[in-house]
């Protein structure tokens, strides 16, 4: 058994311990509490190893990114403006690299993840190669297996296509090797790229096997516009594409209001953005339970918007947090996203903010048992980063300062 001994731990499920200590046996946490506690409760057996003026925290959880995409992070798109990113995006992703560049540079962006202390991801991807680069990784969490099709008339074809190629991807020799910590599941892009037909069919696929899904909601205008009013720049960019639905009706609903009619939130749903919400879809979100999960830097780069993350939570939504893609994020540091979100909420308590980059991203994940935060049996994939003056707040070093940090293990 190892003791490690710090200035200050966050187990966040718990208020700060100063003076604190976490005992460690083969790799699940023992116990947390103060030193002279710990020490009492494992006796003098433990190796004690005084980590210093530091403050431990739980490995984070990024609930959602798409590793396949990092390959664009060497030239970035426009900013400032969704649709016109939106256009590079899908142009550049037709032209796209070799396979090996994209494989090469997600493996760059998994190794940067786990170096900035991600030890848990809700990654995106469309195509049946990323889930392997995933798995190669230390990383824990759920590789969703993204799906579009926008056409009613195509969403058995396209389910039945999307279930093959699912199959396919959970033989692969290295998913199948790393089973026990990663998920691979079937999951809808959003209202605006899926027929109703589709929604409906991913949303009592994920009920009937209890899965998560996790889907971009509220994200911009034009997708509100679409949904709506079924006009706007996005139902324009639907149409040149050739994937226009003519059934399609407006709905004179929001994006969250259109999803809950179809039976797609719930509490195992990762609602990911949620920039534009009234008062009824916040209300909507937390009777469903659902878990909302906000990427700061993407929506600013990208002129979406802020989530109104106050009012969510004010609501008793519990938040997480994500990087999104270097297609529209500098990087997947998701210390400096939680910087980034207390910029730009100034009023957010530093103690949620670590919360929705731990154990909310974990327990929206189905994670929480082993993951999320220092708590007895879980697993002890720790963070020290240090504390070096002494009037230093741990939780405003931690969530504001983008430390410098360091894995513990047991």
């Amino acid at each position: 058994m190892h003791l490690y001994l710090a200035r200050c731990v966050l187990p966040v499920a718990s208020p700060p311990i100063p003076s604190g200590a976490v005992a460690v046996h083969e790799g699940r946490i023992a116990a947390v509490g103060r030193r002279k506690d710990v020490q009492k409760a494992v006796g003098t057996a433990a190796e004690v190893r005084d980590l210093g003026d530091v403050v431990v925290f739980p490995g984070l959880v990024n609930a959602h990114t798409h590793l396949e995409l990092s390959w664009m992070g060497e030239a970035p798109g426009p900013t400032g403006d969704f649709m016109a990113w939106m256009r590079d995006l899908v142009a550049r992703r037709e032209r796209g690299p070799d396979l090996p560049v994209a494989r090469a540079a997600a493996e760059k962006a998994a190794s940067f993840l786990e170096a900035r202390g991600t030890v848990a991801v809700g990654d995106v991807g469309n195509g049946s190669w990323i889930a392997s680069v995933v798995a190669r990784t230390s990383l824990r969490g759920i590789v969703f297996h993204e799906i579009y099709g926008f056409l009613s008339a195509d969403a058995e074809r396209i389910v039945d296509e999307a279930a093959a190629r699912l199959d396919r991807i959970e033989q692969d020799p290295d998913v199948r090797a790393a089973r026990e910590r990663l998920g691979v599941i079937l999951t809808p892009h959003a209202s605006h790229t899926l027929s109703p037909a589709l929604l409906k069919a991913l949303a009592g696929r994920a009920a009937a096997s209890n899965e998560p899904l996790s889907i971009h909601v509220a994200e911009s205008e034009p997708e509100c516009d679409l949904i709506r009013h079924g006009r706007g720049p996005m139902a324009d960019f639907l149409r040149e594409r050739g994937m226009w639905d003519e059934t399609f009706h407006a709905t004179g609903y929001s994006p969250v209001e259109h999803l809950d009619r179809l039976g797609v939130l719930s509490p195992r749903t990762l609602a990911v953005h949620c920039v534009h919400l009234d008062h009824q879809d916040i209300s909507k979100l937390q009777a469903r339970g659902v878990t909302v999960v906000t990427c700061p830097r993407s929506n600013a780069r990208l002129g979406v918007g802020k989530a109104p993350v106050s009012r969510i939570l004010a609501s008793g939504i519990p938040v997480a947090l994500g990087t999104d893609s270097l297609a529209s994020a500098p990087d997947l540091d998701l210390l400096a996203e939680m910087a980034a979100l207390r910029e730009q909420h100034p009023g957010l308590a530093p103690a949620a903010a670590l919360r929705m980059a731990t154990l909310n991203g974990a327990r929206a994940l189905g994670l929480e048992r082993d993951l999320g935060s220092i708590e007895a049996g879980k697993q002890a994939r720790l963070l020290a980063a240090p504390l070096e003056d002494p009037e230093d707040d741990p939780l405003e070093v931690v969530t504001a300062c983008r430390p410098e940090i360091r894995a513990i293990y047991g």
